[in-house]
C-alpha cells in the first residue's frame, strides 16, 4: 500500500506536470496573441489592447492620428481618414472601449515619443453604463497600466485560456477566416463570416441578427465615473492642441430602444454639456430602420463609417446616404 509521502509526492508531481502543460500550451498556442507566434491564424480572443499598442511602439510605420473607441468603430478605415485629411491614420479602437482606456492610451503614446495630430472618436451609450472588467482579452500593455513586462506575460502563462486555445486553432484549420483583426496593418476588423453569410442567404441573416426587442426602453443609471473620464480626456486633447473629433453614432432603431427616451436625452445632454461640438449622427433615421446598414444592432458596416467619415472630415455635419436625401445631424 502506498505511503502518505509517497501519494503527497504524486499528487505534487501530478499538479507541477499539469502546471507545465497549461504554461506550454498557452505559450505555443498563445490564445490571446501575445507571444508574438503567427503560425496559427489570428483567432477571436487576440488581446487587441496589447496587440496594438506593441504594433505602435515598435512598429516601422509613423501614424500621427487615431481612430477610438469601442467595437463600432472596428470598421473605419483609417487609410480612408488619411486620404481625406493628409495625416496617417490608425484603428485604435477597443471591443467595449471606454474614454478611460482611450485617455490612458493616447497619454501612454505621447509619453514614448509618438506625435498625435488628430483623433476621431465614436460614442455609444454602452460605455456609459456598462462597468468593464479585467480579463486576459483586455488587458491594457504595461506601458499604459505600468505593470510590469514579467507581472504581464506571467498572467499569461498561466492563464485559463485552453478554450480560447482550441477556438484559435479551429479558427486556423478552417477554409476560410470567419474574422480577423488587422492589428499590424490599419487595426481593422474584418468580419468576413458575417458577409459571407449575408451574402448567401439575406433573409436568414435578418432572421438570425434583427429580431425585433421583446421590451421597452429602461431607465438607465448612468455610471458618473465614465463621464467625468470623459471630461478628463476631451481636456487633456485641447490641453495638448490635438486636433479632435467626435460624434455620437448612428444606432439601430431596436438598440436605441432599450433605453428610455428620457435616459437617452440625459445621456447626449450630459455628453454636449462637456464638448459642445459633438455631432448627434443618432438623428439619422433613415440609416437607423434600415438592417441592410448594420452587421448586427450593435454594429454598423463600413459603408456607414465611410459616410461617417467624409461627414467629419469635410462638411462637418451631414452626410449623404445613397439614393436618399442628406441627412442632417445636430450640433447643440
Amino acid at each position: 500500500m502506498m505511503s502518505n509521502r509517497a501519494w503527497n509526492c504524486w499528487v505534487a508531481a501530478a499538479f507541477l506536470f499539469g502546471g507545465l502543460v497549461v504554461v506550454i500550451f498557452n505559450y505555443l498556442v498563445d490564445p490571446y496573441e501575445v507571444f508574438g507566434h503567427h503560425y496559427l491564424r489570428s483567432g477571436y480572443a487576440v488581446n487587441e489592447r496589447f496587440r496594438k499598442v506593441n504594433h505602435l511602439l515598435r512598429g516601422d510605420v509613423q501614424n500621427d492620428s487615431y481612430i477610438l473607441g469601442s467595437s463600432v468603430m472596428g470598421v473605419f478605415d483609417p487609410d480612408e481618414a488619411s486620404r481625406i485629411t493628409g495625416h496617417s491614420f490608425y484603428n485604435l479602437s477597443f471591443l467595449a472601449g471606454t474614454p478611460q482606456e482611450a485617455f490612458d492610451t493616447l497619454r501612454a503614446l505621447k509619453r514614448s515619443g509618438k506625435p498625435i495630430k488628430e483623433v476621431l472618436i465614436g460614442i455609444d451609450f454602452y460605455q456609459f453604463y456598462e462597468r468593464p472588467r479585467i480579463m486576459p482579452t483586455n488587458r491594457p500593455h504595461p506601458a499604459v497600466s505600468g505593470e510590469s513586462w514579467l507581472s504581464f506575460y506571467s498572467s499569461y502563462l498561466f492563464a485559463s485560456g485552453q478554450w480560447q486555445g482550441l477556438t484559435r486553432i479551429a479558427h486556423h484549420l478552417q477554409s476560410q477566416p470567419s474574422i480577423f483583426f488587422d492589428v499590424d496593418g490599419t487595426g481593422m476588423y474584418h468580419l468576413y463570416e458575417y458577409d459571407r453569410t449575408r451574402a448567401s442567404n439575406p433573409e436568414q441573416y435578418n432572421r438570425d441578427h434583427f429580431q425585433p426587442n421583446a421590451w421597452n426602453g429602461a431607465d438607465i443609471r448612468w455610471v458618473e465615473e465614465r463621464f467625468v473620464e470623459f471630461a478628463e480626456l476631451c481636456k487633456w486633447l485641447d490641453e495638448n492642441q490635438i486636433e479632435a473629433k467626435l460624434f455620437i453614432h448612428p444606432f439601430y432603431r431596436d438598440t436605441l430602444a432599450t433605453i428610455s427616451e428620457q435616459s437617452y436625452l440625459e445621456f447626449k445632454a450630459r455628453l454636449l454639456k462637456i464638448r459642445p461640438d459633438i455631432v448627434d449622427f443618432s438623428v439619422a433615421r433613415d440609416i437607423a430602420q434600415d438592417t441592410s446598414w448594420y452587421y448586427d444592432k450593435r454594429h454598423y458596416r463600413a459603408a456607414v463609417a465611410d459616410m461617417i467619415m467624409a461627414a467629419m472630415f469635410q462638411r462637418g455635419d451631414t452626410f449623404a446616404v445613397p439614393g436618399k436625401s442628406v441627412v442632417q445631424s445636430r450640433r447643440r
